[in-house]
Formats: structure tokens, sequence, C-alpha cells
């Protein structure tokens, strides 16, 4: 009996020893990529933050920019995926466009340059974070769109509006249409609007960083739902 516990032992002993030396391994490799974020999965996230420089999307009654809010969307729902180990790629990491020079055209530039950044990254999926606006104030709550006939993009965008339906309460589907951004991807993609500009309240409530961090949380969990059933 004494024997077979020692031998166990040394079993667990050797098996700790491998598993330093991997960690140590994956350490070593993942501290020299390149390109990305340090990474433990082989997973990579495209975060989309849209707008940007002269093209500041929507704006609230408060003034805010929708590009400004995108970015720092981005930014929190991007550092939760690497927290998690996945290798994240943004298309937009400042408050400048991807256009260039502001000249005539400057939007089709800047979206043959988000496809760019997105194809050269070849990612497992890709998030475009944006914010809303409708004629009516009374409008609220987050809204996700994704690519017409892509079936991964839909259940993608599904899990997603679930997640969000109960955060704020509300019953709504996800949206099909022609988004150039999710056209022009071979990945699972989908849009996320967070919430309407032209809700003063939601507008408020849109630019703390508590509501902030729990949008971006549930986008993560509402990517995580669908990770696991796909």
């Amino acid at each position: 009996m004494f024997i077979v516990w020692k031998g166990k032992k040394v079993v667990l002993a050797l098996l700790l020893l491998i598993l330093a030396e991997c960690a140590l391994s994956a350490f070593l490799i993942v501290r020299n990529l390149p390109s990305k974020k340090a990474s433990l999965i082989d997973f990579t996230v495209v975060i989309d933050a849209g707008h940007g420089g002269i093209d500041g999307g929507v704006v609230g009654a408060d003034g805010v920019k929708e590009s400004d809010l995108n970015l720092a969307y981005s930014k929190e729902l991007g550092a939760l995926f690497e927290r998690a180990g996945f290798a994240v790629v943004y298309t937009r990491k400042s408050e400048g466009g991807l256009y260039g020079l502001p000249t005539k055209g400057f939007k089709l530039r800047d979206m043959l340059e988000r496809k760019r950044i997105i194809e050269e990254a070849r990612p497992n999926l890709m998030i475009s974070v944006h914010m809303n606006k409708f004629g009516a104030s009374y409008r609220s709550g987050p809204q996700v769109f994704f690519q017409e006939g892509s079936e991964q993009g839909r259940l993608l965008a599904q899990s997603l509006q679930r997640a969000f339906n109960d955060f704020v309460g509300k019953d709504r589907e996800a949206l099909a249409g022609d988004y150039f951004v999710c056209r022009e991807t071979t990945c699972p993609a989908v849009i996320v609007e967070c919430g309407f500009l032209s809700n003063e309240e939601e507008c408020r409530s849109l630019q703390t960083d508590k509501y902030r961090e729990q949008i971006c949380n549930v986008i993560f969990n509402g990517t995580m739902l669908y990770l696991y059933s796909a």
C-alpha cells in the first residue's frame, strides 16, 4: 500500500513538473507574438469601433459623439476578451479615422481599411461597436444586426440579443440586413448598437463607466454562450 502511494507521489511530481515547463514555454511563446496581444487561446476576435475622425457618427442631445463612445466601449470589450486569453485585434485604437486624408471618398477608404485589417487578422469572429439613434426619443435598449444569409452571423447575433434582452428586460429579435463590415468578412460578424443616443436618459447612462462595463460584460457573456453552443 505504501509503495502504491509513493508511486502516485512520483507521478504527481512529474506531472506538476511537466505542467510547469509547458506553462513556461507558453509564456515565452506568447510574450514574443509580434502583432497581437498576448493570448493563451488560438482564437482571434476583431473589435471594430465604428466611425472616427471627421466621421463622428450620430450625436447625442448633449453633444456626445458616437465615435468617442464606440472607442471607449471597444477598448473595454477588448480588454475582457484579452483577460480571458483571447487574441484581440482592434480596427481603431484612437479617435482618428482610418481614411487617411479627410478628402472626398473618405468614408469608402475608411471601410476598405477596416476590411483590410479584418482580413489580415483572419479572425474567428468580429464585433462592430456602434450607438443608435431614432427620430422618437422613447426608443431605448441595445440592438444587434447581422449579415443576411450568414447562418453563423445569425446565431451569434441571436445569442447577443438574448443576453441583451435579459439585461434590459426587452423582447427584441436580432435583425438581418446588408452591412459592409459584415458582408466583407468570412467569419461570423455582428454590429452591436449599444443604445440610443436620441434617448436622453439612455444617452446619460451610456456615458457612465458603470453602464459601459455592464454592456461590455453582456456582449462578452453572449459571445461565450454562442461559442458554447456552436
